[in-house]
């Protein structure tokens, strides 16, 4: 991910810079992609400067606007064209799926993880005593450290987490409390749990990696 958004960054600022008048804009977005793909690099997952309660801060969205409007309407147009439900149980206390609206939100939580670092929540949601916030870049992944904190911090009772899609991140995050409570003994069978209950779910190489340090770090305790 980090290698493919410094390309594209690179390439639209080369094409604004090539191209001038209105396209000239491009070197805008190019940049933002350019910083995203650093920040991936680097795990910044922090780069949007997203805010405990959910929300972006003005300098973010002066900063990134071409980007994150190119985010939303892609968000939009998957969920228009996907036949996918916006959220699957797990187990009784254990509920995953992509991020909400406002209106789809139909179910109390003692938990509601928003893991995406791009987006701000609704609102209406951000409101929710329930709410949490730990941003994760796309296709990204935290520390085994700053996920087991994370995962401590949980009250008892129900909790729904969510990405974007809710298949990278949700997976990650999901599978580490389903390994810290014992309902799954090792990622392998926690996956299997999750792509049962929903399909799209996929780790990539450095979520795989996060949550094995993860697994291998409670088996030490």
């Amino acid at each position: 991910m980090s290698y493919l958004n410094t390309l594209i960054g690179v390439l639209l600022i080369a094409v604004g810079l090539f191209e001038g008048g209105w396209v000239v804009l491009a070197i805008w977005l190019g940049g933002d992609f350019l910083v995203l793909g650093i920040a991936h690099a680097v795990g910044a997952h922090g780069v949007f400067g997203k805010r405990p309660d959910g929300s972006l801060p003005l300098w973010s969205w002066v900063a990134f606007l071409p980007l994150l409007i190119n985010t939303y309407v892609i968000w939009h147009l998957i969920q228009l064209f996907s036949r996918e439900a916006v959220k699957h149980a797990v187990t009784d206390q254990l509920v995953v799926g992509r991020r909400l609206l406002a209106s789809e939100l139909d179910e109390d939580f003692d938990n509601y993880v928003d893991l995406t670092a791009e987006f701000s929540e609704p609102r209406a949601i951000r409101r929710c005593a329930a709410y949490r916030s730990f941003p994760i870049l796309d296709a990204g992944a935290p520390t085994p450290a700053a996920l087991a904190e994370e995962v401590a911090c949980l009250r008892p009772g129900k909790t729904f987490i969510h990405c974007a899609q809710g298949h990278g991140r949700t997976g990650l995050f999901a599978l580490a409390i389903l390994l810290k409570s014992g309902k799954a003994r090792t990622p392998e069978e926690g996956l299997r749990m999750l792509q049962k209950a929903r399909r799209g779910i996929r780790l990539n190489r450095a979520q795989r990696r996060c949550v094995e340090a993860f697994a291998q770090n409670l088996a030490v305790k």
